[in-house]
């Protein structure tokens, strides 16, 4: 099995390619037909572990891109599937148009994009480089919505790392939105972990008691942390809510969770 690297400190996601790392864009077979989906794999022989990440409400971009290369980096193989299904916001790489990025929100039907993320699971599970005892949801804002879904849906998801979920409670529940995330926590079999700032609307400190009472109360292995003067979606570079010191100190702990749920070889 590969290597994983300990730390922290562990490399910032600053490159989109490693000469340690192969990425591709694929289509990912899904239900009603494909995706567009990037991997990025270690060059080196698996078995390794796998990662689901999550993307946040833009759609893949650069930014997603590069942490799903820096986990391969690390010793993953990483997917990122587009749960819009190509027809998610023109610019994903602009983070400061915010009506059109919840306009796609609005419209996103939820039901069919956590299927889709089960497909990236599926995917990463049929591949002869994974292990399939040690796989993870990771994701951000929307994407973390989906990566809180995933253990609650699949017991062989064993470590998931939600940075600042957007929805852990719909507005209304319709076919859209069948259940809140939150109230299938009960059902995480693996560890999870949220990045929360301290000014965070969806999540704010008022709320944080209530997440830890019904982790407690179910018994799952659930870490938070939190961080100081930081917004929501404080890890979007070049948005106005972007928190340096947040998104570094969150990637040192989301990385060394991973590593320490998952086991280092």
């Amino acid at each position: 099995m590969t290597q994983l690297r300990t730390g922290p400190p562990f490399p910032a996601p600053d490159a989109e390619t490693y000469d340690d790392v192969v990425t591709e864009t694929i289509a990912l077979a899904v239900r009603g037909g494909t995706t567009p989906a990037f991997l990025a794999r270690p060059v080196v022989p698996g078995p390794h572990p796998g990662v689901v990440i999550g993307a946040e409400g833009t759609g893949p971009n650069s930014f997603i891109r590069r942490i799903a290369a820096t986990l391969a980096h690390l010793g993953y193989v990483a997917i990122v599937a587009d749960y819009y299904r190509g027809t998610g916001p023109a610019d994903p790489e602009d983070y400061s148009d915010i009506d059109d990025m919840v306009a796609h929100i609005d419209a996103l039907d939820f039901r069919q994009a956590i299927q889709d993320e089960l497909a990236a699971l599926d995917f990463l599970i049929a591949r002869d480089d994974v292990d399939t005892t040690r796989l993870a949801s990771w994701g951000y804002c929307t994407g973390a919505t989906m990566a809180m879904f995933l253990p609650c849906l699949r017991h062989d998801v064993a470590a998931a790392v939600c940075f600042f979920p957007s929805q852990p409670w719909f507005e209304t529940i319709d076919a859209r939105h069948p259940v809140h995330a939150m109230d299938l926590l009960w059902n995480v079999n693996g560890a999870i972990a949220f990045m929360i700032g301290d000014l965070d609307v969806v999540l704010p400190p008022e709320r944080i008691p209530e997440l830890r009472g019904r982790l407690d109360q179910w018994g799952v292995n659930g870490t938070i942390f939190t961080y100081p003067d930081a917004q929501h979606a404080f890890c979007a570079e070049g948005a106005t809510f972007y928190n340096e010191a947040a998104s570094a100190q969150s990637w040192q702990d989301a990385v060394g969770f991973l590593a320490e749920k998952l086991g280092r070889d």
